[in-house]
């Protein structure tokens, strides 16, 4: 079994599908047998995680209560303060895409038992210019749609909310002529989407390349050309890298350690759910920064 020194667990009151005090009393128990010293930390607001993760020398555990944006504002806090303490997952939000890629359990209770005999794995994240995410950035429909859904109730909804806007936007024409460097080789065309891929899910749907992996220091980068049904099939079909272009019209992939997408300028990019950036971006693979508390998949 598992077993720290000292572990922070960080929740909030105001995201997921269950009351948060609930949620914690299902999963205390477990959580309390990780290590020697428990502390709990309840944000107020925006950015308290974020700021807390200055604290966090002490800590050799870090477990993050929530969804996807929860686990963003973290990792970006211990990114910048260049703090490293293990990272666990008890899952709370709508879509948990990086709970699903360490394989740890969509049920919270669920979660909390597997943290005691998970594994420590590294992982690799995309800094995209001075911000960090664990599982994607993306400009064009993606991020539209998400622009769309920011004020929708996720709690009540979720996935199923967004469904009807994806083809929404299907049937639109919002392509844009892009150019960009992938690993210094220049790329221009029309799309409707970039999507830059590091974890195995995106908004609870998991990512088609059956080779893609978290912690092989790449990035899977989609060029949709095409708004339609077959793009939007190709995205979430399965294949793998060595035939993803031949068998799929209408999107290519690539894999690449540094992309620099140049033009147009001022398109929101969505990064793990947040919108808070807008090209051009510089986006790059971090070998390895983060450690998580992991379950390995059936073969």
């Amino acid at each position: 079994m598992n077993k720290f020194k000292k572990s922070i667990v960080m929740y909030h009151n105001n995201s997921g599908q269950q009351d948060i005090f609930e949620l914690l009393s299902q999963c205390s128990s477990n959580i309390l047998k990780l290590s020697n010293e428990t502390v709990f930390f309840q944000s107020e607001e925006q950015g308290d995680f974020y700021k807390k993760c200055e604290e966090l020398k002490d800590f050799d555990l870090v477990i993050v209560v929530g969804g996807d944006g929860t686990i963003n504002e973290v990792i970006n806090g211990l990114y910048d303060y260049d703090m490293n303490p293990v990272i666990g997952i008890i899952p709370g939000g709508s879509f948990n895409d990086f709970s699903r890629t360490v394989n740890i359990g969509a049920n919270p209770e669920e979660a909390s038992k597997n943290l005691l005999d998970a594994e420590v794995k590294e992982y690799d994240c995309i800094l995209n210019d001075d911000k960090i995410a664990l599982n994607f950035w993306t400009v064009g429909m993606a991020s539209e749609n998400a622009q769309k859904m920011q004020d929708a109730d996720k709690s009540t909804f979720g996935v199923l909310t967004y469904i009807p806007k994806i083809f929404e936007t299907l049937t639109q024409d919002n392509s844009f002529d892009y150019e960009m460097e992938i690993d210094g080789k220049t790329l221009k065309g029309n799309a409707v989407m970039v999507f830059v891929v590091n974890g195995l899910y995106s908004g609870g749907v998991e990512i088609p390349i059956s080779d893609i992996s978290p912690s092989d220091g790449i990035l899977n980068v989609f060029v949709v050309e095409e708004s339609n049904l077959a793009s939007f099939k190709a995205m979430f079909g399965q294949s793998n890298s060595l035939d993803f272009n031949e068998q799929n019209e209408g999107v290519q992939t690539f894999k690449a350690k540094e992309i620099k997408f140049i033009s147009p300028e001022g398109l929101v990019a969505d990064t793990d759910g947040e919108l808070y950036q807008k090209t051009p971006s510089n986006i790059k693979v971090i070998e390895k920064r983060f450690k998580f508390l992991s379950k390995p998949f059936e073969q």
